[in-house]
């Protein structure tokens, strides 16, 4: 497993969280026994909620925390940027320090290395290519202690074991920083525009037993914000947009609104982005805007899936979403870096109020079914009364024939 992370700080641990069950069904006979049965399960949900926290994410071998952080330096020590941010010419060669800091108790080894950034499509974050997977762009053209920088982009094991390889191993005294000089080599045909790489430092552990072993991969770094001189073409779209509705249980509450789509980065500079959904029913009715949150620094070639949804949503048969993204400058761009012009794309589905469509269809039934039973009923007394009516002529034509006879 692999912890990817681009900050100065140590990783840190995450916590993992059940969803609660569903409320139990209350009883007219059996009330007291329902609550109590519902604060016993309650409290055992947060007790079990408290204790299911993950390990930390770095262990030393005897079950020390490992904590060490990544940040910009020169040879003296870290001197305050957050990130290492440059502007160069195709062919240049950059020189830089970054600084390794083990804050354990023990000493420990890392391995410094730099890898290709990416933007993630499911959460839309700034992060980096697998450790299996070979630096192609900026990642590759950075050395770390003149260590190994590139590999074959085979994608197969191959590749995976030359990737393990990149960069240098070092140990860090306890308490103490290393500062660890880097070179960037831009190629003579490099792309014009922005690249992204990051330099992590990465901590290995290894747990587990009875045949079963798990090896754990935790990265810290910073990150690299390179740009190539030349021409600048901004450019991103808006694609896949769907929209749904999910309705409530009571016929007339409002439901869920649902919107999701793409981001993508067409240009060949970092750009952030600010949608904004708006959802209306028929004739323009509005019910409702979501503002999400931006997709920050979509690295060129990047794409970002978006979702967002938007509760009380009243059930208005048709719900029309229309999605606008406007772009923003990235993080340590220049103020004057030329924008692509915002986006906005739309898509419709049906909001039916299923759970009153099945009310009405239930009373309907109903209603059919005693509009039917009545008709019946008439009918079989008008067939009742039919055949008393034929009985009483045959008595009084059988009367009249025995009279006759009499005579």
């Amino acid at each position: 497993m692999i912890d990817h992370r681009l900050s100065p700080s140590a990783a840190a641990p995450s916590s993992d969280r059940g969803a609660a069950p569903p409320h139990p069904l209350a009883r007219r006979r059996a009330a007291a026994r329902s609550r109590g049965a519902f604060l016993l399960t309650a409290t055992l949900i947060a007790l079990c909620s408290a204790l299911a926290v993950a390990p930390p994410a770095a262990h030393a071998a005897d079950d020390d925390a490992v904590t060490w952080g990544v940040r910009p330096s020169g040879p003296a020590g870290p001197d305050g940027r957050l990130a290492f941010e440059y502007q160069v010419a195709p062919g240049s060669v950059v020189t830089d320090w970054v600084a390794v800091t083990n804050e354990s108790a023990s000493a420990q080894s890392f391995r410094v290395y730099a890898a290709d950034a990416k933007t993630d499509y499911d959460t839309a974050a700034f992060t980096l290519i697998g450790a299996e997977q070979a630096s192609t762009d900026l990642g590759a053209w950075t050395s770390v202690d003149e260590g190994q920088a590139s590999c074959p982009d085979t994608d197969d094991e191959p590749e995976a074991a030359c990737a393990a390889g990149v960069g240098v191993t070092v140990t860090v005294e306890p308490g103490s920083r290393m500062d660890i000089p880097f070179t960037i080599t831009v190629p003579h045909d490099a792309r014009p525009g922005d690249h992204s790489a990051g330099i992590v430092a990465s901590y290995a552990s290894t747990t587990g037993g009875e045949g079963t072993t798990v090896r754990r991969e935790n990265r810290v770094g910073a990150r690299i914000y390179l740009r190539v001189d030349g021409a600048l073409s901004p450019g991103f779209g808006v694609n896949g947009l769907v929209t749904g509705y999910d309705g409530a249980l009571a016929p007339f509450a409002g439901g869920i609104g649902r919107v999701g789509f793409e981001v993508s980065n067409l240009g060949n500079t970092r750009v952030s982005a600010r949608p904004v959904a708006t959802l209306t029913g028929p004739f323009g009715v509005a019910l409702g805007t979501i503002e999400l949150e931006p997709v920050r620094n979509l690295v060129p070639g990047g794409v970002a899936h978006v979702s967002a949804e938007l509760p009380g949503v009243p059930p208005a048969l048709l719900l029309f979403a229309e999605v606008t993204v406007t772009p923003m400058p990235a993080d340590g761009a220049a103020a004057g870096d030329p924008l692509p012009a915002a986006l906005t794309s739309s898509a419709v589905t049906w909001a039916v109020p299923w759970s009153l469509v099945g009310v009405i269809a239930l009373l309907a039934a109903v209603v059919g079914v005693i509009v039917w039973r009545r008709r019946r009923s008439r009918a079989l007394l008008a067939e009742e009364l039919a055949d008393y009516a034929d009985r009483i002529r045959a008595e009084h034509d059988d009367a009249i024939a025995r009279e006759k006879e009499l005579l």
